[in-house]
């Protein structure tokens, strides 16, 4: 029986929390203990040059690493099993079953790969290629990665159940922001709350970028006068310079004081255009006066992001996913929670109706930001997502094919 023929068997993603550690074991030995030692030292000097929000961004580029050292430090190297884990740890266990189960149908070259490219900033762009492969392995379906080469290639070619299709996999920030690096506005934010912080205030600050803004040290002489003598003249917007423009709505300390919980709410973006930074002050377990920061800056004009995920979608289409094959294509966008906002939204698509022209696209899957939700004991990850299959498609069986969850 070949693999497209074989039936389905659904396979099981469940990990007892006794598991952990083996997991965590089996995700070092995948990544390579030098490789891994070497990046923990990378950051360790990236972060000494750095504040507390920049601190937050690299924590979501690079989680494992983070995850690692917070599981050394309560399991004392391996000695000491805690009663429960921390939301991260799990979270990383859960990618290394993914990754544990995965990486046996891939090449030795697309192994190295992913073991160089998942300790760099671009960790969240190559686990959605993870999280894609692990959709149709969770249904059944056998998964094999292409071998690298000279010539463009889908990501991995899905069989079973009576069919056989190609995925490719794309993701993109929604806060491309025109000529304003992250890492600038993380360190931006740093210096404002370096000066808020003898003050005692608490609240929120906006933070528009203007284009080209570029972070500069010498700036935290200059910010902080413009900062004292605004706030004295009981100015609730301030242009620390021609590039930066703050609106505050800031109290007198103290706050009540706030649980985990409420942080990670208060920190959530509010929109899909802004990022934002929260930093608070701690007294053991207590944790009060929060300043979260949120940031925008210039963005594309609607018609030039359609333009722009049209175009590098486009492609990916026709050079990555051959014309006599099935293809599938998995997009994922940060900052958007809500997958209604895919069928709201006219450029998006007009976008898909172009594409829909390749007759080898069956279907492209859009996802929002991964969500975890609490069931009991168990932490539930997904990723609200909205399918559309090509009407006009070469391949209408794979186009009919479950392609969520």
């Amino acid at each position: 029986m070949t693999l497209q023929n074989r039936p389905l068997s659904p396979r099981s993603n469940t990990i007892k929390d006794s598991e952990i550690p083996k997991y965590v074991e089996k995700l070092r030995g995948f990544l390579g203990y030098e490789a891994l030692a070497k990046a923990q030292a990378d950051l360790d000097k990236d972060l000494s040059h750095h504040g507390g929000c920049y601190r937050i961004w690299a924590q979501h580029l690079k989680p494992w690493l983070f995850a690692f050292r917070d599981y050394n430090l309560i399991t004392n190297n391996g000695i000491h099993i805690p009663r429960t884990w921390s939301t991260e740890i799990r979270k990383m266990a859960g990618d290394a079953h993914m990754i544990a189960s995965l990486h046996h149908s891939m090449p030795e070259g697309v192994r190295a790969k992913y073991r160089k490219d998942l300790l760099l900033s671009q960790h969240n762009d190559f686990m959605v290629e993870i999280f894609s492969a692990w959709h149709y392995y969770l249904e059944g379906y056998d998964v094999q990665w292409y071998q690298l080469g000279h010539t463009k290639c889908p990501e991995f070619r899905v069989q079973g159940g009576g069919l056989d299709f190609d995925v490719e996999c794309r993701r993109f920030a929604l806060d491309m922001n025109e000529g304003i690096k992250t890492p600038a506005m993380a360190d931006a934010c740093d210096t404002i709350y370096n000066e808020l912080l003898p003050l005692d205030l608490w609240g929120e600050v906006k933070v528009f970028f203007l284009d080209n803004f570029a972070f500069d040290p010498s700036y935290t002489s200059r910010w902080s006068q413009t900062l004292v003598q605004a706030l004295g003249a009981n100015h609730s917007t301030i242009d620390l310079d021609p590039c930066v423009r703050l609106t505050l709505d800031l109290k007198p300390s103290p706050s009540r004081t706030y649980t985990p919980k409420e942080l990670v709410d208060l920190a959530q973006d509010k929109r899909p255009d802004e990022r934002s930074y929260l930093q608070s002050k701690r007294n053991g377990e207590v944790v009060f006066d929060p300043i979260v920061f949120r940031c925008c800056g210039p963005r594309k004009a609607p018609a030039e992001l359609r333009d722009y995920i049209y175009k590098t979608l486009k492609e990916k289409v026709t050079t990555q996913l051959a014309s006599d094959r099935a293809g599938v294509l998995i997009v994922r966008f940060t900052g958007l929670r809500d997958p209604n906002v895919f069928n709201k939204s006219k450029g998006i698509l007009e976008a898909l109706s172009k594409l829909f022209d390749q007759p080898q696209l069956a279907a492209v899957t859009l996802q929002c930001d991964e969500v975890a939700e609490a069931d009991g004991e168990s932490i539930l990850y997904s990723s609200p997502s909205a399918v559309f299959k090509n009407s006009m498609t070469a391949f209408p069986q794979v186009a009919a094919a479950k392609h969520l969850s």
